[in-house]
């Protein structure tokens, strides 16, 4: 999605102005098709990737022993099968078929959302991909996450009495992952709805809030709610920021002595040393993120 955006910037910035002078010259071209597919790549992989996701986390939480808990070389066959599967999905409207047509250029953003009433070559398929496919997927996912809270809320309340922290963030983290998913593809099913009953909107220019402000959604925001936020991620950070912090104390403190050992220190000089470490104590855990980051 990342290349996507970046391919779209550079072809804004090179025909702006002119744009109308090259529209039919661009939405034909190599680079267009390319842009098209690598969107439809990223945004449907994207879908059916979440949705393997939750199926898993559904299963562990209704069937906690029965082990139906994809390992690492099940999920290594899935994801592989939902690659080929996306890939050759999206590679599909460029391979020349005479019912494509011009698919990925219907737009100036190389979209092939169903989001105008006309009917252009391959309309049936962009409306089972981007509005089937998506709407089940994330009817799917809400209903799925919704059961998970109430069956984890159940369990919880049968064995212990004070979980009510727990169960908010719970469902703080569960709302995030579903309102996410919202923002992204309800927009673009309302919009493809709309249009199949008729209704007709500047066609150029929702296709260009869709492509800078609403696919790229999901892209941006799952890094975090799916790995940067977790508890075994944060905890490996704290866990190296407090070892970093340690080892840099017990260096300055190391040193301290081999410095003022055997000689007179004083009042000053002692100040100065406890200083030293205290400003050690205090940026150990900044200058490890940093690190940890670089």
């Amino acid at each position: 999605m990342g290349v996507y955006m970046v391919i779209i910037a550079v072809v804004d910035t090179h025909y702006r102005g002119v744009y109308s002078l090259y529209s039919t010259q661009w939405t034909n071209s190599r680079l267009c098709k390319f842009a098209g597919f690598i969107s439809t790549f990223s945004s449907e992989l994207s879908v059916l990737t979440l949705t393997t996701i939750t199926l898993d986390r559904l299963m562990c939480i209704l069937f906690p022993l029965k082990r139906i808990k994809l390992g690492l070389k099940q999920a290594f066959i899935v994801m592989a099968l939902i690659w080929m599967f996306v890939f050759f999905m999206s590679l599909l409207p460029v391979l020349g078929f005479e019912y494509f047509g011009n698919f990925y250029g219907r737009s100036g953003v190389c979209l092939a959302l169903p989001v105008t009433p006309d009917r252009p070559p391959g309309w049936e398929f962009s409306v089972g991909v981007f509005l089937v496919l998506n709407l089940a997927s994330f009817l799917l996912i809400a209903c799925s996450y919704a059961k998970m809270f109430c069956v984890a809320k159940k369990t919880r309340s049968a064995v212990r009495t004070a979980e009510r922290k727990n169960d908010a963030a719970m469902a703080r983290r569960m709302t995030l992952i579903v309102m996410t998913d919202f923002f992204c593809w309800v927009p673009i099913i309302a919009l493809g709805i709309a249009s199949l009953a008729g209704l007709r909107a500047d066609d150029q220019v929702i296709y260009a809030w869709i492509a800078v402000f609403i696919l790229p959604l999901n892209s941006a925001t799952n890094p975090v709610i799916y790995t940067l936020s977790t508890a075994p991620f944060l905890g490996n950070v704290r866990k190296r920021a407090t070892r970093f912090r340690k080892s840099f104390v017990m260096s300055f403190s190391a040193e301290s002595k081999h410095s003022y050992v055997g000689e007179p220190q004083s009042g000053l000089t002692r100040h100065f040393v406890g200083l030293r470490l205290r400003i050690a104590s205090t940026l150990a855990p900044v200058t490890m993120l940093a690190l940890w980051h670089h």
